[in-house]
């Protein structure tokens, strides 16, 4: 591994000479959202996002994206707009990012190779790293060993005491120091490590590129963040970034591991077993961006009362960190769907239609807008129009019926010859024929809903028919006599 040269002549001896923690944590409230392109959008980064904007929009601070790209292998242009596009659908804004700018860029971790380097050598000029020149086979042989003693592996340290000689390439190994490790979580309360359970870790390959611990320290610290809200799985992360931060003589962040999400198996929201862990699945069942904002809220936070409806401005006035539970927050597709539905009713008809029109695109927006109030008071989800209307653009096959049953809709024929074709009179001039023939609601208008649609569910029976042309609805009806 290349390093600057003032460094080169910095060995690895057995003391941890530490430089003095220099500076004070920083003054203004700054967080961070930090994900790789290499995969959609997950549900769970999603809730970090909205905590770090809600927390900096309550304290006046400033929300930085940083995209965390130094996996060449997996990453993707794509996903990295896949970020940009999922976390504006939910209406968060940056004050900093790759696509914004700022003072403190740049913001992708792939253009800030010099910056890990540097910390590198200073790591390596204090002491409190050294150059490791194992090979694979012998580190592989280290934890085989390891494995058949039953105890956990750690590195020996051999290049620490008796490095080899005559060997160029190395990685940049960190010196753990004894003792433990502690901070105060603003979720968990204070978290303790014994240092003792954690070996020397890497922190730069021998191809001169950073291991994510040291990366993403040293660009809190560069980027003067002042608090981390990350997931729970990140915990066993934090004290080898601390220990990064102490040794460069950078203030540690405040940080908050917000609890894991799990599907009704109690399972951690997974890829594999769970489709909704990824965002972009919700904007395609036809979830409000209103609706998903206030959800992602609630799972794992609570304002300690009642109120359980929070517009995203309502958020930014109450959101408090203490009041996030340490406990794991299950997610539960029925109080999605309430939300949803809660919000999709207080949309206006214009608005409602124009959200439904990506949905229905075989119908023309003047058909969208009639269709509106069948639908505002019983759609849960967007796309869910889309089964309720099919017939409009579809010509169903005409349904086999009981004598009965073409004997009603004979009836309805007859009923509806002359009606104005409008919701309203069409509904009154069904109701008259049900009650003078003795017929409940759906002794009739199944029959013909039926013949209409194909179907058993459809939107009301004159809401139904009156979406439909006069004479394609006759036609219809007349074929299954």
């Amino acid at each position: 591994m290349a390093v600057p040269s003032e460094a080169r002549g910095a060995g690895g001896g057995k003391g941890l000479a530490r430089p003095a923690r220099g500076g004070s944590p920083p003054t203004q409230i700054r967080v961070r959202m930090a994900p790789s392109p290499t995969g959609f959008v997950h549900l769970g980064s999603a809730r970090t996002a909205l905590f770090d904007y809600l927390f900096a929009r309550r304290q006046a601070g400033v929300f930085v994206l940083r995209v965390e790209d130094t996996d060449e292998a997996r990453n993707q242009p794509h996903f990295e707009t896949a970020i940009y596009e999922g976390l504006h659908w939910l209406g968060l804004r940056w004050e900093e990012g790759p696509d914004v700018g700022g003072a403190y860029g740049p913001y992708r971790q792939s253009e800030r190779m010099d910056l890990y380097r540097e910390a590198a050598a200073s790591l390596l000029k204090a002491g409190a790293a050294y150059r490791c020149y194992c090979t694979k086979e012998e580190l592989d042989a280290e934890r085989e060993a390891a494995r058949a003693a039953g105890r956990p592996y750690k590195y020996s340290r051999r290049c620490l005491t008796n490095p080899p000689v005559g060997r160029d390439q190395f990685t940049v190994r960190f010196q753990v120091p004894a003792g433990e490790v502690r901070w105060d979580d603003l979720v968990r309360g204070e978290v303790v490590f014994d240092l003792d359970t954690i070996g020397d870790f890497i922190v730069m390959r021998a191809d001169a590129t950073p291991l994510y611990n040291f990366s993403v320290a040293v660009d809190d610290a560069r980027m003067e963040i002042s608090h981390v809200f990350r997931g729970e799985e990140h915990i066993s992360n934090t004290p080898a970034q601390l220990l990064i931060l102490e040794a460069l003589g950078h203030p540690r962040p405040t940080y908050a591991h917000l609890p894991v999400i799990v599907g009704q198996d109690r399972q951690k929201l997974s890829k594999r077993k769970h489709p909704e862990t990824r965002l972009a699945l919700y904007q395609e069942l036809g979830y409000l961006p209103e609706a998903m904002v206030n959800y992602l809220a609630l799972l794992g936070w609570n304002a300690g009362t009642e109120q359980e409806i929070f517009t995203l401005a309502e958020l930014e006035e109450v959101f408090d960190i203490a009041r996030v539970q340490r406990s794991s927050a299950m997610f539960d597709w029925q109080k999605l769907d309430w939300l949803n539905g809660h919000y999709i009713r207080q949309l206006s008809a214009e608005e409602l239609a124009a959200r439904l029109a990506p949905f229905l695109p075989e119908l023309q927006p003047d058909v969208v807008r009639r269709a509106v109030p069948a639908l505002q008071e019983r759609l849960r989800r967007l796309a869910d129009a889309r089964e309720l209307l099919e017939y409009l653009w579809t010509d169903p096959a005409a349904p086999d019926l009981e004598v009965a049953d073409r004997d009603k809709v004979r009836a309805a024929l007859a009923g509806l010859d002359g009606v104005a074709w409008e919701p309203e009179p069409i509904q009154a001039a069904l109701d008259a024929l049900r009650e003078r023939e003795g017929w409940s609601r759906n002794a009739l208008f199944k029959p013909v809903r039926r013949a209409v649609t194909g179907r058993d569910i459809s939107p009301p029976i004159h809401d139904t028919l009156a979406l439909l042309p006069r004479e394609e609805a006759f036609r219809r009806l007349s074929r299954v006599l």
